[in-house]
């Protein structure tokens, strides 16, 4: 334990007489170390495990549909019963719906949350129990049972405070009211982020394609595999198919674990590839240090030499390094976790609205600490082990013959540009990753829209799926909420759309004329948006030819659609598509207009087909998204919008307001913050490559200034000089970035593979990365180039 004091105490006096090298050094592994475990915990936070008993045996059981590539889909209730009657692979199915209710009545403003219609099996077979109360049983599906409800326990607690008497009480779900019987315990949210369950029975007489849509889940019988039980399920479909083949041909069905539902595994692949690439910095850190480490080690030779005359063995000698390393690695680890937990907290902010689901949390745990604390041991073995091996082998006698200047007592040499080069190397491959992720989001950001963006106030309206199927007041509804937001002052136009520009209508299978328009698919698809007159008017637009849509389009009338630019170029190039019919979920319209692209689909995508349809005409739940436009600024609409909409239907919630630029990028924000990372991640690498060059370099001068001043005794221009210092780096930049880039073409191949907005680097992003590590590189060996050129032969000879 004194020996340990005292090597302790040598290394901190060791340190404290080079402050800027442990500067540097601490820096360098704060960095490496913090990068890493900010992706290695977004990564962990985004793909735990389900928090449910034996999690790996639930899964997903879907609908396929291979002729059309379509490989998961929702089921209806006659799928689902016949493939509970005839499966064996499972301890049992369940299936839910994914729905939203609004809340009110309760002396809180109507608002809307996220519920789940679950078959009583459900709670069974996810092998959890309610914190308060029962949970949903067999009799409460039931035609004519009181209705009832089991709240979420972060609904409980924010709605309810927590009121211990919640059990029994009455509260009101799109204007009915159900009797609270339970509570579920904390991060419980079944099966993304519901707040709330209700009672389900899938209908036992519902003909084959009728009914209400579900998805069905279960867990595997003990030893049967994922495997095993799609081989089960497509025998199953097969069977269905033959069965009922004018409903069932050609469909089939598929098995998958539940956590892809929310993180398939390509993208998790894509996860773990990032954590791999941001190592990168930890690696070029750890060869940093481990170059100042060699450089000072160079410098200690006759220090190190005494000690072993003194009796210090080798074992000893390394230990002093690593204790060196390790401090330097401990302090960079403290540094690192704090950068660690203001990324998380970035990022978790960024993502909450995109990355939903309850087992999602990106916090520094147990595992983090864990993960950190392994990367502090490697860079200290990492940066430490080479300069250690290295100073221990030094002969004591040979450095003590040649008194103070020890020249020939530590070589940097052959290690240390190898070193080098593989800091260009990782650096390139790492920059070219940053690039691409900043590249797709400043190029997302840059896209150029033909419409106000940023004057157009947008909100969500949320209608109970009950008024929705009270067709006539839901129509009334729909004409009401347009004119009457339309007349508040300071909005000078106002529509209803099932789809904001930008945020994608969908993909919707559709026939012209009575045929698909793609002869190698049964059916073709498009993105479809049902709006109300003036849609066109909000987003200052007019109709190319044809007509607008008007209110007189309502159920009593022909139905008519508007087609887009686009949808022309792609589904009717050669033909006038006014006049032609196109049927679309099972209602056939007349075109009676063109109008110009006004982005129907995500805004990611390049191609923007799109139909448009009159609100009125829509048969069947739809998203309700309100626009406004007028002189007045648009967030100051936000309180007269909301007046509105109360003084039509005090039941009827009305959110997520923002300006429309802002709702069309609200869920791109995940990869803006994936870039905003891999920036610092990039700038982080490119600075500690370009340090470590200076360093290496700059060293080498410092330990040549004898050759130098004997090169120019003998005649060497200054050119002379220059060329054998910029050559050195020179050459290792040119090695390193050939590596880098064929490292930097793997990885971005892989990415752009994985993660659909992420594009392939190209040859002149490729370039730039290039440029910019032989710009930085260069100015990093003009300091040393400059210090040889000023280097005066009798004074280096003196030296000597």
């Amino acid at each position: 334990m004194d020996r340990f004091a005292l090597d302790l105490r040598a290394a901190l006096r060791s340190l404290m007489r080079s402050p800027g090298t442990a500067f540097i050094a601490v820096a360098a592994l704060a960095m490496g170390i913090g990068f890493t475990t900010t992706m290695f915990s977004i990564v962990r936070g985004g793909t735990r495990s389900l928090p449910f008993v034996e999690p790996h045996e639930l899964v997903i059981v879907t609908a396929t549909f291979p002729r059309n590539g379509i490989d998961d889909m929702e089921i209806r209730a006659f799928d689902f019963l016949e493939w509970s009657r005839q499966q064996t692979a499972f301890e049992g199915l369940g299936a839910f719906r994914m729905l939203s209710t609004n809340l009110s009545g309760d002396g809180e403003r109507a608002q809307r949350y996220d519920a789940t219609g679950i078959t009583p099996n459900t709670l069974a077979l996810l092998g959890e129990q309610p914190l308060l109360g029962r949970g949903l049983q067999p009799g409460d599906a039931q035609a004519g049972a009181e209705p009832v409800v089991v709240l979420g326990y972060d609904l409980w607690t924010t709605r309810f405070a927590a009121d211990p008497g919640i059990l029994g009480r009455i509260i009101r779900t799109d204007g009915e009211q159900r009797t609270v019987v339970g509570v579920m315990p904390p991060r419980f949210g079944f099966p993304i982020s519901s707040d709330l369950w209700l009672p389900y029975l899938p209908d036992a007489s519902a003909a084959p394609r009728e009914g209400d849509y579900m998805r069905a889940f279960g867990r595997l019988r003990d030893g049967i595999t994922v495997d095993r039980a799609n081989a089960e399920m497509a025998t199953i479909a097969a069977r269905l198919a033959a069965a009922q083949p004018e409903t069932h041909d050609g469909w089939s069905a598929r098995v998958y674990p539940f956590i892809d539902m929310e993180t398939p595994r390509e993208i998790r692949y894509a996860l773990y590839l990032m954590v791999g690439a941001v190592s990168f910095v930890l690696l070029i850190a750890c060869a940093n240090v481990a170059n100042l480490l060699l450089a000072r080690a160079a410098m200690r030779t006759q220090e190190v030499a005494i000690r072993t005359a003194l009796g210090a063995g080798r074992s000893r000698i390394i230990g002093l390094q690593l204790l060196e390393s390790t401090m330097l690695a401990a302090i960079g680890v403290v540094l690192g976790l704090a950068f660690t937990a203001a990324a998380l907290r970035f990022f978790a902010l960024a993502s909450a609205s995109i990355l939903e689901a309850f087992w999602v949390d990106f916090r520094i745990d147990g595992v983090v600490l864990a993960f950190a604390s392994t990367l502090t041991v490697i860079a200290a073995a990492v940066a430490g082990v080479m300069p250690a091996a290295r100073l221990s082998r030094i002969p004591a006698a040979a450095v003590l013959k040649e008194g103070a200047g020890g020249a020939s007592g530590l070589r940097m040499g052959r290690l240390s540009r190898v070193l080098v080069v593989t800091q260009v190397a990782l650096a390139c491959g790492l920059l070219v990753l940053s690039a691409t992720f900043v590249k797709s989001a400043v190029s997302l950001r840059a896209t150029t829209f033909t419409f106000p963006v940023r004057d157009v106030l947008t909100a969500q309206v949320v209608p109970s799926t009950t008024l929705q199927q009270d067709a006539q007041r839901w129509r009334r509804l729909i004409r009401e909420l347009t004119l009457r937001t339309a007349s508040i002052p300071g909005i000078r136009s106002a529509a209803l759309t099932s789809a904001l520009p930008g945020r994608g209508g969908g993909n919707w299978s559709f026939t012209m004329d009575g045929a698909a328009t793609d002869p190698s698919q049964a059916r073709s698809y498009t993105a479809v948006s049902f709006v109300t007159p003036g849609f066109l008017d909000v987003l200052e637009s007019r109709v190319i030819r044809g007509r607008d849509l008007e209110w007189r389009d309502d159920e009593t009338a022909p139905a008519v659609a508007l087609v887009n630019e686009s949808w022309v170029a792609r589904w009717s190039p050669d033909r006038e598509p006014l006049g032609r019919i196109i049927e679309v979920a099972a209602r056939r319209m007349e075109i009676v207009g063109v109008l110009p692209d006004l982005f129907p689909r995500d805004i990611e995508e390049e191609v923007q087909d799109g139909v448009y349809a009159p609100f009125l005409q829509r048969e069947g739940p739809v998203n309700v998204r309100l626009m406004a436009r007028g002189p007045a600024q648009p967030l100051a609409l936000i309180q007269p919008v909301r007046d509105a909409v109360v003084s039509i239907d005090p039941d009827l919630p009305v959110e997520e307001f923002a300006t429309l630029y802002d709702a069309i990028f609200s869920e791109k924000r995940v990869l803006d913050a994936f870039s905003m990372l891999f920036f610092l991640f990039g700038l982080g690498a490119l600075f500690l490559t370009v340090i470590g060059t200076y360093g290496v370099v700059a060293f080498s001068v410092s330990r040549r200034t004898r050759e130098i001043g004997v090169r120019v005794a003998l005649g060497a221009r200054s050119a002379d000089i220059a060329r054998l210092v910029l050559g050195e780096g020179g050459r290792q930049l040119a090695v390193g970035g050939a590596i880098g880039m064929a490292l930097a073409w793997a990885l971005s191949r892989a990415l752009a593979t994985a993660i659909e907005p992420l594009q392939q680097a190209g040859v002149f992003m490729f370039g730039a990365v290039l440029a910019l590590l032989i710009v930085t590189g260069v100015l990093a060996l003009l300091i040393p180039a400059r210090r040889a050129l000023r280097v005066e032969p009798v004074r280096a000879l003196r030296s000597e």
